[in-house]
């Protein structure tokens, strides 16, 4: 997949070159915060797979301690852009607002629902409902692991 993306007022603009691993509606806490929004609706990728070229009006903040998520904030708009977090060494992953693709339809569905236990509301639909730190945390990087195990028996 390669999708050119942008924040809503379109200063932060940046390329995707690769397969996503996965897309999720994420509840937490700092998600509603940043995306001032009952939940993220995010895309995720591997770190390597984001072209963002130097200049871009993007602040990055950490609203935890470390290992946390660097979440990129458009400076002209302050929506996020992007976020990254390195999982352990050499395994990093770069998270989108699926809202900043150009091509929405292209994107896989979500498979989950994630920190559902900080829900705003609850929400009617039929992919599954992950609550709790942990049982969210696992989701996501099982996913990440899968796919890098793919990737290294394609090879």
């Amino acid at each position: 997949m390669n999708q050119d993306c942008s924040c809503p007022c379109g200063a932060s603009r940046f390329a995707v070159n690769g397969k996503p691993i996965g897309r999720f509606f994420c509840h937490c806490t700092i998600c509603q915060k940043v995306y001032g929004k009952p939940f993220a609706d995010v895309t995720y990728f591997r770190a390597d797979a984001v072209a963002l070229p130097a200049g871009q009006p993007v602040e990055f903040r950490r609203y935890r301690s470390p290992p946390a998520l660097r979440r990129g904030i458009c400076a002209k708009c302050n929506n996020p852009v992007v976020a990254f977090l390195t999982m352990v060494p050499g395994v990093n992953v770069a998270f989108f607002p699926s809202q900043n693709f150009t091509r929405p339809a292209e994107l896989p569905v979500p498979d989950r629902h994630i920190f559902y236990h900080r829900r705003v509301a609850d929400i009617p639909d039929s992919i599954p409902k992950l609550s709790g730190y942990w049982p969210s945390q696992a989701h996501v990087t099982r996913m990440v692991f899968a796919d890098l195990f793919r990737s290294k028996r394609a090879a």
